[in-house]
């Protein structure tokens, strides 16, 4: 795969709007992590971690590859593809 295009295909999934709001949660990874242990055990935490992350991984795919996103996307490779 071109460079380019694995590029417009980042841009597209993780725009400059979600790496914001992705960096304050890191920075407020202690806190989150302390409210979840007062509810899960921690025997389950890795799981309900892992949980957690799949379904935002789902939503966030699921929100590039649907309706105009997608077509969206679609528009900008063909126009990387067709500079190079």
């Amino acid at each position: 795969m071109d460079r380019k295009v694995l590029k417009t295909y980042l841009d597209h999934f993780l725009p400059r709007e979600i790496i914001g709001p992705v960096i304050i949660v890191f920075s407020l990874e202690g806190v989150i992590s302390g409210i979840f242990s007062l509810y899960v055990p921690q025997e389950f935490e890795i799981l309900s971690w892992a949980i957690i992350f799949l379904f935002s991984v789902w939503l966030v795919a699921k929100w590039g590859t649907s309706g105009e996103a997608s077509e969206e996307l679609e528009e900008k490779s063909e126009e990387v593809r067709e500079e190079t």
